[in-house]
């Protein structure tokens, strides 16, 4: 008897809608790392679905054939491929890739970076001014994306303050105590400097082609 009745009631929904909801449902969590609400379910398929109830019902089958799950608050579980952390990292205006330029912080607005790819920690975006850093692929109008921090070793890419200027550039102290801000373009100079302030260090870089 148990089995007909899972037979009929089976037979109430349409097997197509279910396909699509679970395509949108892996597509939608993919893309967002977090799982859709009723409500963005109800404006993909405003045809289809007409009350969270029927969302409810349909999803309750997707549970049933194990092709998605339900998590502890009863949600909708984030596939653990597509799960991820992310970091809210302001904008805070422009840095030298060139000579150093007035180091003033005006925020922007931010972007949603995942942790996964950029790290813990506090972040901070930069857009890039000049190429005395291209050969390591940071061209002009780029996002670099730093990481706060005061101290950096041997060889990182850092943002340096010289004075009131901010700059970026590769970090080499020497032994006799001075320090070496290296561009990565041969059409560059080293800045050679007693001192220098770290303001972090560079831990990604993104691109804009438009």
């Amino acid at each position: 008897c148990s089995a007909k009745r899972q037979e009929l009631l089976m037979r109430r929904y349409d097997e197509k809608l279910l396909a699509a909801l679970r395509d949108y449902i892996i597509d939608y969590q993919r893309e967002n790392g977090s799982s859709p609400t009723y409500r963005k379910i109800m404006q993909k398929f405003s045809s289809g679905f007409t009350s969270t109830a029927k969302i409810s019902g349909y999803i309750n089958v997707l549970c049933e054939r194990r092709l998605i799950e339900r998590d502890g608050k009863g949600s909708i579980k984030v596939d653990k491929r597509f799960k991820t952390e992310t970091v809210n990292a302001p904008i805070v205006g422009q840095v030298a890739c060139g000579e150093p330029i007035e180091a003033i912080e005006n925020i922007e607005g931010s972007f949603v970076l995942p942790k996964e790819l950029y790290g813990d920690g506090e972040l901070m975006v930069l857009k890039a001014q000049g190429e005395s850093m291209k050969g390591v692929g940071i061209d002009d109008g780029d996002y670099i994306v730093i990481r706060r921090q005061a101290t950096a070793e041997y060889g990182d890419m850092v943002l340096a303050i010289i004075g009131t200027g901010g700059t970026v550039k590769t970090f080499y102290p020497q032994k006799n105590g001075k320090i070496v801000l290296h561009p990565e373009n041969d059409g560059y100079d080293d800045i050679i400097v007693d001192d220098c302030m770290i303001q972090g260090v560079v831990v990604g870089c993104m691109k804009c082609y438009r």
